[in-house]
């Protein structure tokens, strides 16, 4: 006969000896789970043949390439302006004429001053050439003793005041014509003519009006040469070391955004710009240099045709300097860059079998999104870029900590 309650027994120990495995099974698969390290997923892209340049931006003003105050040096009424805002002029043209009486009437003084020491020098030479006769005279009179050592040196003091009466005219009349040269450029100071060809950008007086150059030059009108522009603008010191004379620029108006004018780099100052403002060169170089969070622009001009008269003073000016370009070459953002070791070389993290890998690369120009790879990066490999290249750096630590480590 069985026994029925050791079979029974037996299968419950069978059934909670599987539960058990079962249970244990369960257990092992969640602490698998719970310290199993999930791969980490970034963000990465390949190095792309693209064109790539390195600008210089700036703002500046636009101004005539010559510009000028035309003024008065003379004082007087405006008796007649010959053009208006706006006219194109030659050089030489006559633009503007001031009543000349005044210095007319200071020309006919001089001339007659002249004239009256002239005829004064004429009669001083005949009274010395008389009294040179009397001298003489005497002087042989003497030798027989024919008159008295009185009356020759009386004759020789007569001749020896007029000479000196005649030098002292001489000395007049050249005054004089001083004072007719004066008169006579002053006279033609009353015309007032165009330095160079232009065009009169404003009028500053009118018709009837007087003007007083006796302290100041008055200005009468302004005048630009409108055929070629000047864009005065500012480099900082960060970009002036990257810009020579002579390279190509372009800039935007802001009435035509979507237009691009091309010139011509033409001059950068060799000290900033603080100093046309300072009275004292070693000063300003002073606090320049004691003041570092003060920013230092250099003055610059670039120069660009305007034969359609689209530029006009004053306006602003968004300027662009090139300073190099290469055409398709291999790139990556700058994103992608963990840090600049020097001027040829960058570190940057990639992502094989999804595990980073520090490397070093060479690298050329850059611009403000992405930078010239010349070597050490194949164009499929994975780049990490963004906020994971720290992500992958942190990875990339931990590997070399454990790696030095050993396995235990």
């Amino acid at each position: 006969m069985f026994d029925l309650k050791k079979i029974f027994c037996r299968k419950n120990l069978k059934k909670h000896i599987l539960i058990g495995l079962a249970l244990l099974g369960l257990f092992i698969l969640v602490l698998y789970n719970a310290f199993k390290s999930e791969p980490i997923s970034y963000m990465t892209v390949t190095a792309q043949v693209r064109d790539i340049s390195k600008k210089v931006y700036a703002t500046g003003t636009i101004e005539g390439i010559e510009q000028v105050n035309v003024g008065a040096q003379v004082s007087g009424q405006i008796l007649k302006l010959y053009v208006q805002t706006g006219d194109d002029v030659k050089k030489g043209q006559l633009l503007c004429e001031i009543d000349p009486k005044i210095q007319e009437t200071a020309l006919k003084t001089a001339k007659a001053q002249i004239a009256i020491i002239e005829a004064k020098t004429k009669s001083q030479k005949a009274q010395i050439k008389k009294l040179k006769f009397e001298l003489d005279r005497q002087n042989q009179l003497i030798k027989t003793n024919a008159t008295s050592r009185q009356e020759l040196e009386l004759a020789q003091a007569n001749y020896v005041m007029a000479v000196s009466s005649l030098e002292e005219l001489n000395a007049q009349k050249e005054q004089a014509q001083l004072q007719f040269d004066d008169a006579t450029t002053n006279l033609g100071y009353t015309k007032i003519t165009a330095p160079f060809d232009g065009t009169v950008y404003a009028t500053v007086v009118s018709e009837g009006e007087t003007v007083n150059a006796n302290q100041t030059t008055p200005t009468i009108l302004r005048l630009a040469n409108l055929e070629k522009m000047k864009v005065s603008t500012e480099i900082s010191e960060a970009d002036v070391v990257n810009v020579k004379t002579g390279m190509d620029c372009s800039f935007t108006i802001l009435g035509l955004p979507y237009r691009t004018f091309e010139g011509k780099l033409n001059r950068i100052d060799p000290a900033p710009s603080s100093y046309k403002s300072s009275t004292n060169n070693s000063t300003s170089s002073s606090s320049s240099s004691s003041n570092n969070s003060t920013a230092i622009y250099y003055n610059s001009d670039i120069i660009a045709d305007n034969q359609d008269r689209t530029l006009r003073i004053d306006m602003t000016a968004d300027v662009v300097i090139n300073i190099a370009d290469k055409k398709q070459v291999l790139t990556l953002p700058l994103t992608a860059l963990r840090r600049v070791i020097d001027d040829s070389t960058a570190q940057i993290y990639v992502l094989k079998d999804n595990l980073v890998e520090r490397k070093n690369i060479k690298v050329g120009l850059k611009d403000d999104q992405y930078i010239e790879i010349v070597g050490g990066l194949a164009k499929d490999e994975q780049v990490v870029i963004g906020d994971d290249v720290q992500t992958a750096e942190a990875q990339a630590l931990e590997k070399d900590a454990k790696r030095r480590r050993g396995p235990f």
